[in-house]
């Protein structure tokens, strides 16, 4: 019965809809509704659980982590001022390269920051908007080097600091995120090497 209110009322709110966008995120409610995102759901929930059962890695590990180049781009020195890289209140780790160029930042997703990285990345997957603000705002969905990556791209009169922003779950672990000036997604990573990541790996027990 509840499920029958649930799909009732999308139904409402699709007939309402003034614009695709509205039908897009409505038609990924419907299909949550439905049982059309099981697969997903079932995949975002594994991890959940294996992740929970992780200890998070320390400050000092995630600064030696770190890398100090992210393809042709070195990280930004301290002697330039900047006080990176740095750990967040959020336990994320956050350094710039090729003089603010590309800004990188990770989360361990292990133990209680788990929800905190796999539920946002599951509404990503699960998002079918594709574009926002006449357009000016794109979302994007690829396989890269065997990771799903979910990119943005935003015109620069958007006005944002960084044009180009990826996320992706780096060894089923870490929640990372790549910001890039003056470039658009496909260009962002080409400008790195998903190999300059190695490190965290070697923490991933």
């Amino acid at each position: 019965m509840k499920i029958i209110l649930k799909i009732t009322f999308v139904l409402l709110l699709l007939v309402s809809c003034k614009d695709a966008n509205d039908s897009k995120a409505l038609e990924g409610v419907m299909n949550e509704v439905t049982g059309k995102n099981e697969d997903v759901n079932q995949k975002y929930d594994l991890l959940l659980k294996d992740l929970g059962t992780k200890t998070v890695l320390s400050s000092e590990q995630l600064l030696e982590a770190f890398p100090e180049k992210l393809g042709k781009l070195s990280l930004d020195s301290k002697e330039n001022g900047n006080n990176e890289p740095r750990i967040t209140s959020s336990k994320t780790v956050v350094g710039s390269f090729g003089d603010n160029k590309v800004r990188m930042e990770i989360l361990d997703a292990a133990g209680e920051n788990a929800y905190s990285a796999i539920i946002p990345l599951k509404m990503l997957h699960l998002n079918k908007v594709t574009s926002e603000y006449n357009n000016t705002i794109r979302y994007s969905k690829k396989e890269r080097n065997e990771l799903l990556t979910f990119g943005t791209d935003r015109d620069e009169a958007v006005g944002a600091d960084y044009e180009a922003d990826i996320r992706f779950l780096y060894d089923n672990r870490f929640y990372v995120t790549l910001e890039g000036k003056g470039m658009n997604v496909d260009e962002l990573w080409e400008a790195i090497s998903i190999d300059d990541l190695s490190r965290f790996k070697a923490f991933n027990k």
